[in-house]
């Protein structure tokens, strides 16, 4: 892979369009492609629910990184240009968009729903 001043841009600006695309038209439930935890197929509610979230929160995480690594290259920012601390940062984007979306699912469908009096 030829390296560039951008960076790992050319690779968030593709997952940024996959979460556009899946945001747009939501992957079918138990198919390959989608965000996939035993919370989130539950039902058709909880799949809904964290296939959109994780598509926006992706979306949101990918804008920043695809930002970080064209600001990089365009105005010669080294550290923003290292394939390393891109690389660490797809990473720890990936981790945090799966640690969100489970925490959302926690919080929006409760185990135990308390009784309503």
């Amino acid at each position: 892979m030829a390296t560039n001043n951008f960076g790992l841009a050319p690779g968030f600006l593709i997952i940024l369009i996959i979460w556009v695309y899946q945001r747009v038209r939501m992957p079918k439930m138990r198919s390959l492609a989608g965000y996939m935890s035993r919370r989130a197929i539950k039902n058709e509610e909880t799949w809904k629910f964290a296939q959109h979230f994780y598509a926006m929160f992706g979306i949101e995480i990918f804008t920043i990184l695809l930002v970080g690594a064209v600001w990089g290259g365009l105005f010669n920012v080294r550290w923003l240009q290292s394939i390393n601390l891109q690389a660490i940062a797809l990473g720890l984007a990936l981790i945090l968009q799966n640690v969100a979306t489970e925490r959302e699912l926690r919080h929006e469908f409760p185990e135990n729903k308390p009784a309503k009096h």
